[in-house]
C-alpha cells in the first residue's frame, strides 16, 4: 500500500475516534507529522518465466587471425634494420655434485632455421646465409661474402666463453678485454677479411696467450638449428694463432693455421650435405614425414620438417621422433618439383668431447601474433670436469672469467651482441655471477645432468650486451695506428678513425674496458675515465648497419 494512503487512513480513523469522544463538532486540527515507515512486507512468490524472446541479429565477424604464411618467405636481403645497439641478457648458474648448469634468457627472433637446398629452375641450389653475406652478394663483393647466397636465413645462437686464469693454457688478458681479445681485422667480415683466406673465426694472438695452438678459452656454443632440435650444444675452443696477420711468419694460404675457433675432439652434432651429381646427398625419409621426401618452399614457415637427422639421432631431444635423413641412393619413386626443399644441415648424435654439452630444458615462448618473436630460455649443462684437455674444468670455490654472445635476426660475425668480461664463481660471493650449489641449497643430494635445477629458486644476473662493430683488438691496442692502416668508408669515401684513445692502456694491459667505457649511455660513469658508452661509440667507426670499410 502506498504510504501516503496508509497515512490518510490512519489519520481518518483517529479523527473519527475523536469525533465520537467529543461533545460536538470542532475545527479540524493541523495535520500531524508523518509516522515512521513500516517494515517491508515479505517478497511475493516468483512468477513463471516469460516466453523466450526472438534471437538477436548476428554480430559482425571478427578479424582473421594471423597465419604462418603471413610471414614473407626468405628472400635475398642485405644488411638492414636496426634492432638496437644493446640488449638485456639474464644469466643463471648452478651446479651439483658432478654437473654444471647455465640458463640464459633474452628476447629475439625464433631463429630455428638455417640453410636449405631448394629445387628451382630445374636445378638444386643452396639457400641461406647471414645478412653480411647477402649484402656482399648484392654488392658483388667476392672478398666480403658468399656469392652463392640466394636468401637470408641464419640460425639463432648464443655462446659462452670460459677462461680459467689458473690454467696453464689461458689468455691472461681475457679478464680485461673479453671477446675483444679474439676479434681481429682479418676475422670474417672485418676490413681485412677475404673469403679466400679461410679464416672466419675468432682467435687469440700468441702475444696475448702462449704458443700457437694453445687452447685458451672454452666455448659453450648453443645453435638454434644445428643442435637444439636434438637437445644438444656444440663444445668448442678458442685457440692462439699467428696466421693470418698476427705477427708471425705464416702467410695466407700456406695451410699453417693452427688456431681460431675450433671444435673439441670427436664428432660435432651436425654436418653439411652437398649437391652431388645434381642431387642432394640426402632427402627426407618419407616414413618419418607422412610420406614426404621434401617440403614445399611455400610452406617454409609452417613445416615441422625444417631440420632432419640421421637415424641414430631420431630419438634425441625434445622434438623426438625427429624427421630422418634418407641417402639419395635409397630414394625411390621421387621426382623433383619446383620449390621442393630439404635441410642442408643434418643432425647426428655427436661423439667424444665435442658432444659433452646438452641443451635439455631450452624453450622458446612466442610473444608476437605470427610466433616469430619471443623469449629464449637457453639451458646448457655439462660435467664439472669432463676429464678432457679441451674442456675447462669447473671446481667449487674457484672463480673464472666469462663472456657472452648472442646472434639474432640473421646477423652474425661483427653484427652479433657481446658482453664485457664477467666473473663467475662456484659458490663464492663477490663474483659478477655466483653459481648456486644445488646440493647445499636447492635439490639436496641430487646429481647428474638429468637432475635439472629449479630455476625459480636460483637468482638471475642481468647483463647488458652490445654490438661491437669493427672494434677489433688491432684497433683497440693501437696496432692499426702504428702501422698507419687506413680504412675508407666505401659509401662516403671518408677515412675511418684508427686512433683509440685508450690504446696504451690496452697494449700495456693496465686497464680493463670497463675502466673507461659503459655499455649503455645511461650507465654510471666508469671508475677511471668517462670514455663513453659502447651504445654510442660502436657505430662511429663504421661497420654497424653499414658497408665494410675497405683497406
Amino acid at each position: 500500500m502506498d504510504n501516503r494512503i496508509w497515512r490518510i487512513c490512519v489519520t481518518g480513523l483517529f479523527a473519527s475516534l475523536l469525533l465520537l469522544a467529543g461533545c460536538g463538532d470542532g475545527d479540524d486540527g493541523a495535520p500531524g507529522a508523518a509516522g515512521a515507515t513500516g517494515p517491508a512486507g515479505a517478497d511475493g512468490a516468483t512468477g513463471a518465466d516469460g516466453a523466450t524472446g526472438a534471437d538477436g541479429a548476428d554480430g559482425a565477424d571478427g578479424a582473421d587471425g594471423t597465419d604462418a604464411t603471413a610471414v614473407p618467405l626468405p628472400i635475398l636481403e642485405g644488411h638492414n634494420g636496426d634492432h638496437g645497439m644493446v640488449m638485456a641478457y639474464d644469466v643463471q648458474a648452478a651446479y651439483n655434485g658432478d654437473s654444471f648448469f647455465w640458463r640464459v634468457s633474452y628476447r629475439g627472433n625464433e631463429g630455428k632455421r638455417h640453410q636449405y637446398l631448394r629445387y628451382t629452375g630445374g636445378a638444386w641450389q643452396k639457400e641461406g646465409g647471414d645478412r653480411r653475406d647477402a649484402q656482399a652478394t648484392i654488392d658483388g663483393d667476392v672478398d666480403q661474402g658468399d656469392m652463392g647466397v640466394l636468401s637470408t636465413i641464419y640460425e639463432q645462437r648464443t655462446t659462452i666463453m670460459v677462461s680459467d686464469p689458473l690454467r696453464a693454457e689461458s689468455a691472461p688478458d681475457f679478464d680485461l678485454f673479453g671477446c675483444f681479445l679474439t676479434c681481429h681485422d682479418d676475422s670474417r667480415h672485418m676490413p681485412q677479411w677475404t673469403e679466400a683466406n679461410g679464416h672466419d673465426g675468432k682467435y687469440v694472438m700468441p702475444a696475448n696467450a702462449g704458443a700457437e695452438g694453445d687452447m685458451v678459452a672454452d666455448l659453450w656454443h648453443w645453435r638454434g638449428a644445428r643442435s637444439n632440435p636434438i637437445g644438444r650444444a656444440d663444445d668448442q675452443w678458442i685457440k692462439t694463432t699467428d696466421f693470418p696477420g698476427g705477427g708471425g711468419g705464416n702467410v695466407a694460404g700456406d695451410g699453417s693455421d693452427n688456431g681460431g675457433r675450433k671444435g673439441d675432439g670427436g664428432q660435432s652434432v651436425f654436418f653439411n650435405q652437398s649437391i652431388t651429381g645434381g642431387n642432394p646427398d640426402y632427402m627426407l625419409d618419407p616414413t618419418s614425414t607422412f610420406g614426404d621426401f621434401s617440403f614445399a618452399w611455400a610452406d617454409f614457415w609452417k613445416t615441422p620438417f625444417y631440420y632432419m637427422s640421421l637415424p641414430a639421432a631420431e630419438q634425441l631431444g625434445p622434438t623426438a621422433p625427429n624427421p630422418v635423413a634418407l641417402a639419395w641412393a635409397d630414394v625411390m619413386g621421387y621426382t623433383a618439383a619446383e620449390g621442393d626443399t630439404v635441410p642442408r644441415r643434418i643432425l647426428r648424435p655427436g661423439a667424444g668431447s665435442r658432444a659433452n654439452i646438452t641443451a635439455l630444458g631450452t624453450s622458446f615462448t612466442p610473444q608476437s601474433a605470427d610466433g616469430t618473436l619471443g623469449v629464449w630460455n637457453v639451458q646448457m649443462q655439462r660435467l664439472l670436469d669432463t676429464g678432457e684437455v679441451d674442456d675447462v674444468a669447473l671446481v667449487a670455490g674457484n672463480t673464472y672469467d666469462v663472456g657472452f654472445e648472442v646472434h639474432l635476426w640473421e646477423y652474425t660475425t661483427r653484427d652479433h651482441y657481446v658482453s664485457f668480461p664477467q666473473t663467475l664463481s662456484l659458490g663464492v660471493a663477490g663474483a659478477d655471477i655466483v653459481a648456486v650449489d644445488m646440493v647445499a641449497t636447492v635439490n639436496g643430494p641430487a646429481t647428474g645432468s638429468s637432475m635439472l635445477p629449479d630455476w625459480n629458486a636460483i637468482p638471475a644476473t642481468r647483463i647488458w650486451l652490445f654490438q661491437p662493430g669493427i672494434n677489433s683488438y688491432d684497433f683497440l691496442s693501437g696496432a692499426n695506428a702504428a702501422a698507419a692502416v687506413v680504412y675508407t668508408d666505401p659509401v662516403t669515401g671518408l677515412a675511418v678513425d684508427q686512433t683509440h684513445g685508450g690504446a696504451g692502456a690496452v697494449a700495456g694491459s693496465t686497464n680493463a674496458c670497463t675502466d673507461c667505457h659503459t655499455v649503455r649511455t645511461g650507465d654510471p660513469a666508469p671508475p677511471v675515465l668517462p670514455g663513453g658508452s659502447m651504445e654510442a661509440l660502436a657505430g662511429l667507426r663504421g661497420g654497424v648497419w653499414t658497408d665494410t670499410p675497405v683497406d
